[in-house]
């Protein structure tokens, strides 16, 4: 059987999990381009994946700038910012990242016409507006929500199609609310979308980061489309024994000086408000520890979990740290610390962990979508 390169579009990349999903199951895939407007996103997900990608030449700031305007970006993924506000350090991390992650900017100036062919089209839409931790404003198409960004995908998929051009397998990946009764109508407004462009979608899935080895309770749901025929891919599946490997996913060696200064950064101090934290969120770091869903915000009264500490803040209590958060999400430690010398802040590199997926529960479905295919075959 003849070898082909699997061509894969990230929309909404965030910082890369569907790729170091691909990664993982030894599948010949190429990213062949990425849409995200959030800055810090960019940078992280080129410093995890294209650190051996050569480093393009800088020309002047205002050739940056001047290059960088032809995309739209948000310092704080919510409003759009002025390139030439962003101090120079940054702006020269945010035109390297650009260039190497083939990154397309905001999907809602993203055009059919300018996408390279792609074979899989990820798309994990924004949650906020469908999360219970929001305000529950849903994904209705016009309604200018930021879950509603989902119709910018039938915006693009319906570009594609005039061109003949469609990919033959998408992913959507959201929160689990995507499903309740207040977005019934809309998913079903999508899915019937995709019917009509030709495609056949598996039930949505429900599936727990808990069922893949990895002691996080993270319920999210996964819609597979393929183009003529249902792949079904669920029963196809691997789930695994709920028992953790401990010393996979947390790092309580204070000896080692990198854990202990970790340990320090995610240290809370006792407040009254903080005491309640503990009180629900309290945990024993031991071999049957296992950790609420890591959110974009592990400081809020229900966090991922807290665990006694006694550090540079006296005797309290900390959150994961940024480490443990990113294996917690099936990043490896190495591909943590490919991101260390960018220098963002715990809240930072919390934002950008919160947002991702889980690397295990991709890679499950990754292994039974493409199960028969070539991609698979060394």
């Amino acid at each position: 059987m003849e070898k082909k390169r699997l061509k894969v579009f990230e929309a909404f990349a965030g910082i890369g999990a569907q790729a170091t999903a691909l990664e993982r199951i030894g599948i010949d895939y190429e990213i062949v381009g990425i849409s995200d407007w959030f800055t810090d996103a960019i940078i992280c997900y080129d410093a995890i994946h294209c650190k051996d990608e050569p480093i393009p030449e800088l020309p002047s700031k205002e050739e940056q700038i001047e290059y960088l305007h032809n995309f739209e970006f948000s310092k704080d993924s919510v409003h759009p910012s002025k390139i030439d506000k962003l101090d120079t350090e940054y702006l020269e991390k945010l035109y390297i990242a650009n260039k190497r992650t083939k990154n397309m900017g905001s999907i809602t100036k993203l055009k059919a016409v300018d996408m390279p062919e792609c074979d899989l089209l990820v798309y994990s839409f924004p949650c906020q507006d469908l999360s219970t931790g929001g305000k529950g404003l849903g994904m209705k198409k016009g309604s200018g929500t930021r879950s509603g960004l989902l119709w910018e995908i039938e915006r693009i998929l319906s570009e594609l199609n005039e061109e003949d051009r469609l990919p033959e397998y998408l992913l959507l990946e959201n929160v689990k609310t995507i499903m309740s009764k207040s977005n019934e109508a809309d998913l079903k407004e999508w899915l019937s979308f995709l019917e009509k462009l030709g495609y056949e979608n598996d039930e949505c899935m429900i599936l727990n980061a808990l069922d893949f080895a990895v002691p996080q309770d993270r319920e999210r749901a996964f819609i597979v489309s393929h183009l003529g025929s249902k792949l079904n891919v669920k029963k196809d599946i691997q789930f695994k024994e709920r028992k953790y490997e401990f010393k996979r996913f947390f790092r309580n060696n204070y000896k080692i000086q990198k854990y202990k200064n970790e340990a320090d950064i995610a240290q809370l101090n006792k407040t009254p408000s903080r005491e309640q934290m503990w009180k629900i969120n309290g945990r024993e770091l031991n071999e049957n520890t296992t950790v609420r869903t890591i959110t974009c915000n592990m400081d809020r009264t229900h966090c991922a979990a807290l665990f006694p500490y006694k550090g540079a803040k006296g005797n309290s209590y900390r959150r994961p740290t940024i480490r443990e958060a990113f294996l917690l999400m099936g990043f490896t430690e190495e591909e943590y610390e490919r991101t260390e010398y960018l220098d963002f802040s715990y809240r930072k590199m919390n934002k950008l962990i919160g947002n991702a997926i889980v690397v295990d529960v991709l890679a499950a479905i990754f292994r039974a979508m493409f199960k028969e295919e070539e991609w698979l075959y060394d």
